[in-house]
């Protein structure tokens, strides 16, 4: 394995270490002004998407493992990576519409609370971006003229 290889494992194994930190966090907290608590329909510590983007994360990793032989598994880290930051975008473009985020809210029984963003979406997002760039460098790691198995460079390659 070259260097890059390494690298394009080492960028997915961190993505994927943010991934699981992330689906251990909360996506929404009460704002520290204000009391309240907000209790999810799941009534567990986590649900099943955020265990299923664990499993998506493990697969960018293994995505990235085979890439440093074959060009073409480069690109499951890179749908795994997309697949991940999807999550997010929707979760908390979700909650801005519907409750607001960062506004005062009055709630069911006559409380006003303001809803902010606990650390899980910024977690995750940044978890798919490593994944994708993991992606990006094992794809260029074959485009760049080296051969992944000795990490020479082809000398009928012209720059």
């Amino acid at each position: 394995m070259n260097r890059r290889s390494l690298l394009a494992v080492a960028l997915a194994a961190v993505g994927l270490g943010a991934i699981v930190a992330g689906s251990y966090q909360e996506l929404l907290h009460v704002a520290p002004a204000y009391e309240g608590t907000i209790e999810t329909g799941w009534g567990g510590p986590r649900n099943h998407q955020e265990r299923l983007l664990t499993r998506v994360g493990v697969l960018g990793l293994l995505g990235a493992v085979v890439a440093s032989r074959w060009r073409y598994a480069a690109l499951a880290s890179v749908a795994t990576g997309a697949v991940v930051l999807f999550y997010p975008v929707r979760a908390v473009l979700h909650y801005a519409l519907d409750p607001g985020l960062y506004t005062e809210v009055t709630t069911y029984s006559g409380d006003t609370v303001e809803y902010v963003l606990g650390a899980e979406p910024f977690l995750l997002a940044a978890g798919g971006l490593l994944l994708v760039a993991a992606g990006v460098i094992g794809w260029r790691t074959h485009a760049a003229g080296t051969d992944a198995a000795a990490g020479t460079r082809d000398p009928s390659f012209r720059a």
